[in-house]
């Protein structure tokens, strides 16, 4: 966040230990186990040395696996600036635990040391009465900051953006941007990479890199150096079209405008980074069929509680499939061997539902698939269903004739395999589509979702031909 009183020399800086990347688990590994020995001799000055001379990202990893009263314990010897890097990784649990051990003063001043964008993020998840304490204990520039963002979505442009961005008038010169940034504070200045040229009414009308400043003149006018119409997001795009934005056009920054064109933050890649993180995790969580607050959580008792509802739900689901196999009770009278291959048919059903529906989530999570081109990617779909549908087909009426010897049973198997990789293929990959044009998350569609319906309709597929082939066979013999 910006800080009105800069320190030329810059804020006090520690040695950090660099861990080896090649065996980052083992030695990470190696550093919990220390902790582990200094919690439990309570010696709090090694602790802290060791906390501070680790960098905050392997430090929070490092943390991760131990309880939350060992976390805190350790958090609390930090001194402000690191604690403040390490609080915008840990999880909220360890977050909580250590706010109720500070007074709203401390957590006023941690917060002051955070970039304006995680501070925002912090104090989103406070309870709102402690959230307005702490703010009313901040100086007022970094409340301002922070208030301003609070209003915005946490999951659109404005959510994500940061205040700490510079910017100069377009009439001006190299010589005085260069001076502008001196003026500013060195935590600010590491994530600045342009400086941003607004007119007088504070709209974006340009940009310029801060290499090109370096070999610029500094009595030539900063309009000869500046990208004139730059690349910009609105405040209230969403998060993840933020996201598409970056990897399409390889961004490192992105200024923010308002819907008058006026600036008012920017954007980094380790935000987009953890942009796409999260909505990954949450695509693989509703994937599976699990909460996406199960990650990290270390109570069974919550963790099953979270995938209950998922279960359950498909558990009511597959009454259908029940019920189907009720209907045609008959049937598995006359012929009992068709039970024996029930397994096997919802389980292949299930499995291109899954990796049909994957495909699809992935894609519109890349952008490369969409509904325009909803036709062109069923037809390819339909195809590979049809190859892979007739190679199982023939295989299981080669597999099931030399072990059964009945031609008849051989013909439903391979019918209906054939049928139901086709249906599995076209839902596992249509659903998601549709969902994702009426607005809704289509990883909603996959899971126990796609698994129940896949599982219901092939049912219906295999019963419904071997009652059809059945009664065919009795009228041709009477």
């Amino acid at each position: 966040m910006t800080n009105s009183n800069a320190n030329p020399a810059g804020p006090e800086r520690y040695d950090e230990r660099v861990l080896d990347p090649s065996n980052l688990e083992a030695e990470r590994h190696l550093v919990m186990l220390r902790f582990g020995e200094l919690l439990l001799s309570d010696d709090k000055e090694a602790i802290k040395d060791l906390a501070t001379e680790l960098s905050p990202g392997d430090l929070s990893e490092i943390l991760r696996p131990l309880s939350v009263g060992d976390t805190t314990r350790i958090l609390r010897l930090l001194p402000p600036d690191p604690l403040a890097e390490v609080l915008s990784e840990i999880d909220n649990r360890s977050l909580s635990t250590l706010f109720t051990l500070l007074d709203n003063e401390e957590i006023a001043d941690i917060i002051e040391e955070m970039p304006s964008d995680e501070a925002t993020d912090l104090i989103g998840e406070l309870d709102p009465d402690q959230a307005e304490e702490i703010l009313a204990a901040m100086e007022p520039e970094e409340r301002e900051e922070v208030t301003e963002l609070l209003q915005h979505s946490p999951e659109s442009a404005g959510g994500l953006m940061g205040k700490e961005f510079a910017t100069c008038a377009e009439t001006g010169t190299c010589g005085e941007t260069v001076a502008l940034l001196r003026t500013m504070d060195e935590d600010d200045l590491e994530e600045t990479h342009f400086v941003y040229m607004v007119d007088a009414r504070e709209r974006l009308v340009g940009q310029i890199p801060l290499f090109r400043l370096l070999i610029a003149d500094p009595e030539a006018p900063i309009r000869d150096f500046m990208e004139v119409d730059p690349l910009y997001v609105e405040v209230d795009l969403d998060q993840e079209e933020v996201a598409n934005f970056f990897q399409t056009h390889d961004l490192i920054s992105v200024p923010v405008v308002d819907h008058q064109m006026r600036l008012v933050g920017r954007i980094t890649a380790d935000d987009i980074m953890d942009v796409i993180e999260d909505e990954a995790t949450e695509d693989i969580s509703r994937l599976a069929g699990v909460s996406v607050h199960e990650f990290g959580e270390q109570s069974a008792f919550r963790v099953a509680r979270s995938r209950l509802p998922w279960l359950l739900g498909a558990l009511l689901g597959q009454l259908g499939a029940v019920l189907v196999m009720g209907h045609f009770e008959k049937s598995l009278e006359a012929k009992l061997t068709l039970a024996f291959y029930i397994p096997m048919i919802m389980a292949m059903a299930g499995n291109i539902g899954i990796q049909n529906s994957s495909v699809v989530v992935r894609g519109l999570a890349t952008g490369e698939v969409d509904f325009y081109h909803l036709g062109r990617h069923l037809l390819r779909e339909l195809g590979t269903a049809l190859v892979t549908g007739l190679v199982v087909a023939i295989s299981i009426f080669a597999v099931s004739f030399i072990f059964s010897g009945d031609l008849q049973l051989s013909q439903v198997l391979s019918l209906t395999l054939l049928l139901v990789v086709i249906f599995a293929a076209m839902a596992g990959s249509g659903i998601p589509l549709l969902l994702h044009r009426m607005g809704i998350d289509p990883a909603v569609a996959t899971g126990p979702f796609i698994t129940t319906a896949n599982d219901v309709a092939s049912m219906l597929i295999y019963l419904g031909l071997a009652t059809l082939l059945l009664s065919l066979g009795q009228a041709s013999a009477s």
